[in-house]
């Protein structure tokens, strides 16, 4: 979860985290694709589906839900508005409220700069104190070592099996992008951040080490991250196989986070509610927390100017997702669309700059949402092929992938409307045309290696659009 733009008293200022190696691979061919042939993918490449899809049938409760929750960090405390903020303690003490009751286990596993992690069964908090059970301490814990996630999820379903599980990632977030740590400042703070960053220890949980702790750690039946910019194609396409629902935003989330008092009192008051039924709980939520205005102690914070989107997903659905992108890019690589491809890449809708104080056009921000990608590059393109293409994938992400999706506000100096975002980002070519040197080479994992790169051809399309987009 990031500092907001405008409403943090020390905006985010990161460094330039360079330019994904796009290479073209030896046989880019998408003239045979289209939209009637697709299937899915993720089987032949990758690692193994090694899942385990079922819950426990002993569970002697409805749900656990596991919050893996990394302070160790500026989110300890840090300013919003002029005031101190220590976000962890604050989203501990609304878990206290509820705690863990008959039909619910919450279990924390919560570090906190300068003071290490514990893992925690959270109790319900009363006159004298909440009634905590401790699990574990650990004085050096690594909340940046994504073996430590995995470990917190096999402890929880061990010590407090249920009939499903609930696994929240809370910390910051960059999307798709892990930044070589040698060339950053600090972990978080001012100088870069990522994925359950750890200062302390300058680790973090990488893109693809996601995907590897369901693996190992087993199937949940809802993964939620509290945490920005992570509701994108190519985070959600490595975990697609260990959830049963993603939740996520694909911008900045404020540093409150999920409202937890009331995410448990939803819970407990109907543990049998469907992924159609939690979906509509947090869009609801999430309209109403924008609406009401940002809670900072006593008083409420008007939140108007402000864009914030929130979406959940179908993870089986993306499956589908490579066969829609290489028809889409195929389509527009075919009929050599050029113009429409060039409109799109100067109007669609960005998410948060890699440097939001002082790249206020989103010169270098590289995600932007799929759905108006391909509603401008279908409005503007030239053959009915690319506009039938850009179509299909509009009406996939619609009513296949995304269940529910809600925009906020917007991006006044942009023009973008977030209320038309379509619930799911993706990696595209960046606004700026003449990239700086410091741009290069400080990615630690290449666009390329991800999985969803392997398993389409969108890289390669990247690689097309750039030449596009440069050659102007």
């Amino acid at each position: 979860m990031s500092k907001a733009l405008k409403l943090m008293s020390a905006a985010l200022t990161l460094v330039f985290l360079g330019i994904p190696a796009l290479n073209a691979q030896n046989g880019f061919d998408l003239n045979g694709k289209t939209a009637a042939g697709i299937g899915t993918a993720g089987t032949q490449k990758g690692f193994p589906q090694i899942f385990s899809h079922k819950p426990e049938a002993n569970g002697t409760k409805d749900w656990t839900v596991m919050v893996f929750m990394n302070a160790k960090n500026d989110l300890a405390e840090s300013h919003l508005l002029g005031m101190v903020g220590k976000w962890a303690e604050k989203d501990l003490g609304e878990m206290q409220k509820v705690g863990t009751t008959a039909k619910v286990n919450v279990v924390v596993d919560i570090g906190i700069k300068g003071k290490g992690a514990k893992r925690l069964l959270v109790g319900k908090k009363g006159l004298i104190g909440a009634s905590d059970k401790v699990i574990s301490t650990d004085p050096k814990a690594d909340m940046g070592d994504y073996r430590r996630a995995i470990d917190f999820i096999k402890t929880a379903k061990a010590k407090y099996p249920a009939k499903k599980y609930m696994f929240i990632l809370w910390n910051h977030g960059l999307g798709w992008i892990d930044p070589v740590m040698e060339a950053a400042p600090s972990g978080t703070g001012a100088g870069a951040k990522g994925i359950s960053f750890d200062d302390e220890t300058r680790n973090y949980i990488r893109t693809v080490q996601l995907g590897e702790i369901f693996r190992q750690a087993g199937y949940v039946d809802v993964f939620m991250q509290n945490a920005c910019l992570q509701q994108m194609g190519e985070v959600a396409y490595e975990v697609k196989d260990g959830a049963g629902l993603i939740v996520g935003s694909e911008e900045t989330m404020l540093a409150q986070g999920f409202d937890y008092v009331k995410l448990l009192n939803f819970m407990n008051g109907n543990t049998a509610f469907s992924n159609e039924q939690l979906s509509d709980f947090l869009m609801n939520w999430y309209r109403a927390f924008y609406a009401e205005g940002i809670p900072v102690g006593p008083i409420h914070v008007p939140a108007t100017g402000m864009g914030a989107t929130l979406s959940t997903l179908r993870p089986a659905a993306l499956n589908q997702l490579p066969g829609y992108l290489d028809a889409f890019a195929g389509a527009v690589m075919r009929n050599n669309e050029t113009a429409a491809v060039k409109a799109a890449i100067a109007n669609v809708i960005r998410f948060t700059s890699l440097d939001p104080k002082n790249d206020k056009k989103k010169q270098l921000s590289f995600y932007s949402d799929l759905y108006d990608y391909a509603r401008i590059v279908g409005g503007n393109a030239g053959s009915p092929d690319t506009k039938q293409a850009a179509q299909d994938l509009m009406g996939f992400i619609k009513n296949g992938l995304v269940m529910r999706s809600v925009g906020i506000g917007g991006d006044t100096e942009n023009g973008y409307d977030y209320t038309k975002v379509g619930g799911l980002a993706i990696n595209t070519t960046l606004k700026l045309k003449k990239i700086p040197d410091q741009l290069a080479g400080i990615f630690e994992t290449r666009y390329a290696d991800l999985s969803l790169s392997k398993d389409s051809q969108w890289d390669e399309f990247i690689t097309w659009t750039d030449s596009v987009w440069q050659a102007e």
